[in-house]
This record gives C-alpha cells, sequence and structure tokens, in this order.
C-alpha cells in the first residue's frame, strides 16, 4: 500500500544489499523508518522486538531471515537457526508454517538463490491471499452506511501487503464507496491508534480513533454496521486467537446484533490445534502496560511511565473468541465452513 503516495511492503527482499528490508513499526506513526540487514540474527530479533509484528508479516520476516541464514550459516541452518525463528513469538501460527516450508526447500540443498525465491514466493503468496480475501470480504461490508470497526491492526503493515481485516475496506475504496472506520486505540501498545489510524488517512479513508471501552457503547447506540478483525491463529474448530480485547468485542456484539468477521488466510490456521483452548498465549513484559511513548510539546519522542509506581501489571497479547461468536471466518477461499 502507500505512505506518502509511494508503494510499499512492511517486509522485502532488498535486491541492492542482497538483504532483508523492513519496516521498523515501533516508530510510526511519528517517524517511517526502513531498516537493511543481511543477518538472520537482525531478523529474528525483529519479530521479537515487534519491529515487525502482525501474523502474515512475522511469517514472511522468517522466511526472509532464514533465507539468510541458509546465505551466511548454513551449517547451523538445522540446528540452530530453525529453533531460533521458531522460539522467536509463540500464538502466530503463519511464524511455524513459514519455517516449516522453509525447511522443506532447504531438506533438497538448494541454493542460495533458490532459497531467496521460496521466502519471496512465501510473501507474495500472503500478499495475493490477502487480495483475494478483501474481495470477498468488501461484498460482506458492502451493505448499511459501512460504519465498520476494527481492533489493533490488521492492516499491510501487519500482513505484507492489503492486510487482513482492511482488506475488504480498501476493496470498498477501490469500487468507489466511501467507508468510515471506528479504529479501537488498542491498548497497551496502540496498534489501532499508532498503525491502523495512520494507513487509513495514508489512504484518504475517513476514520477516528476511540478508546477501547468505547465499542460497546457506539454499538448499542447504533453507529457500527460490522466489526471487522484479523487473527493471529484459528484451531480446527473455528476458535480465533487474536490482539487483546476481541473477546469481549465478541461479546458486545453478539448482544447488540452487529455482525463480526474475522479475515484471516490459510496461514493463519492450525489444523492440529483443536480449539482455542489449545492455543499458546504469550504473556507479555509488564513495561508494556506501565509505560507509554509519544511526543511532547517540542516534538520530542519520549518514553513515560503512565501507571501508579511500584504495581506490577497483567499483560496477555492475545485473548480467544469462540467460533459460535463470530459470524464468520473469511479466507481467500471465501467464507470458512469448517
Amino acid at each position: 500500500m502507500r505512505v506518502n503516495g509511494f508503494h510499499f511492503r512492511a517486509v522485502n527482499w532488498h535486491v541492492e544489499s542482497d538483504g532483508m528490508q523492513w519496516i521498523d513499526q515501533r516508530l510510526l506513526p511519528h517517524r517511517f523508518e526502513q531498516l537493511v540487514s543481511n543477518h538472520p540474527e537482525d531478523a529474528a530479533v525483529a519479530i521479537e522486538s515487534m519491529q515487525v509484528r502482525g501474523a502474515p508479516s512475522i511469517g514472511a520476516t522468517a522466511a526472509y531471515g532464514l533465507a539468510l541464514a541458509w546465505k551466511k550459516d548454513k551449517e547451523q541452518f538445522f540446528d540452530h537457526w530453525l529453533p531460533r525463528f521458531r522460539g522467536t513469538r509463540p500464538t502466530a501460527v503463519n511464524l511455524f508454517h513459514a519455517c516449516d516450508m522453509m525447511k522443506r526447500c532447504a531438506e533438497t540443498y538448494p541454493t542460495t538463490s533458490q532459497m531467496i525465491e521460496c521466502a519471496q514466493g512465501y510473501a507474495d503468496s500472503e500478499v495475493e491471499a490477502n487480495r483475494r480475501m478483501g474481495g470477498y470480504m468488501a461484498e460482506l461490508l458492502a451493505v448499511g452506511e459501512r460504519r465498520i470497526l476494527t481492533h489493533c491492526n490488521a492492516g499491510w503493515l501487519a500482513a505484507v501487503d492489503w492486510g487482513t481485516a482492511t482488506s475488504g475496506i480498501y476493496h470498498l475504496v477501490q469500487a468507489g464507496e466511501k467507508p468510515f472506520v471506528w479504529v479501537d486505540e488498542t491498548r497497551p501498545r496502540l496498534q489501532g491508534a499508532r498503525l491502523t489510524a495512520w494507513e487509513l488517512s495514508q489512504e484518504g479513508i475517513g476514520c477516528r480513533i476511540q478508546a477501547d471501552g468505547a465499542a460497546a457503547w457506539m454499538m448499542a447506540n447504533g453507529k457500527v454496521d460490522a466489526i471487522v478483525v484479523g487473527a493471529d491463529r484459528i484451531a480446527a474448530n473455528g476458535d480465533v486467537a487474536n490482539k487483546i480485547g476481541t473477546y469481549a468485542l465478541s461479546l458486545a456484539a453478539r448482544e447488540h446484533g452487529i455482525p463480526m468477521y474475522v479475515a484471516a488466510p490459510c496461514s493463519s490456521f492450525d489444523k492440529g490445534c483443536p480449539s482455542g483452548g489449545d492455543i499458546p498465549i504469550e504473556q507479555r513484559d509488564d513495561d508494556e502496560v506501565l509505560y507509554m511513548d509519544g511526543l511532547d510539546g517540542a516534538g520530542r519522542l519520549q518514553h513515560v511511565r503512565v501507571a501508579a509506581p511500584g504495581v506490577p501489571a497483567n499483560n496477555p497479547a492475545f485473548d480467544v473468541t469462540p467460533n459460535a461468536n463470530l459470524s464468520g471466518i473469511i479466507s481467500e477461499h471465501g467464507l470458512w465452513r469448517g
């Protein structure tokens, strides 16, 4: 999608350096910066530190990172680099699908160019899946006043390009429609306020940031026509792990009769996971809740504590929404039917 009128992907192969390039999402929306590296450890750290986040983008980063590992340290590929990338984050299943694919490629003893092509193929397949998914999603959203509520960032930053939840919104715009988006700020890391709102504004799409706790009240007042979120992992029974707060949204949506959809590529489905209770939920550092980043009056980026001193935090990164609470799950193949 576009930044200042130019097309970018969240992560890509950087031909000039023969390495990987990615957008540092921690700096947005205050600063747009791309990083480049040809060392696999930097790719792994990018995932762990949330320079790159969002399930499809995490998978693509792992694929590119493993291509770098094959290029730089082939002897340690199976014993060190595969476990290294598998251990970066536990919930997004796209990461493990990408690692499995690169492992299968490596077992054929390919050339470095072939490994890079494999990684590029993985990223391209995610982008195409997101594009196709958006077409199906747009048909479901093309009703009512098209006031759509999103949670977290399931946009192109999270999904290499197009996005998952936002793909349908972009398709509506390209068809000449004018959707309006309520953007949940998404505590504690504010991916909605920082990333989704920034993406939508770059595309000229009307939106407004709101506190997470405002969502149910907006539904009660008839100001939401549909909810669309992404997914980090979908169990075999259709239960969905997504950013913390998604489960609460589903309860409010069910109470008020608001359709709630999950948009996710097939790479986010985990057939080996029977139900949502089997999905590992990442517990992240207390500081993400206790501190916030922002610009001060002079435009300087500051890291400040917002919580009472000496009090610890609870910070589960994801929750699980039962399939029964959802109106549907949309993949690149259309409506998922189990």
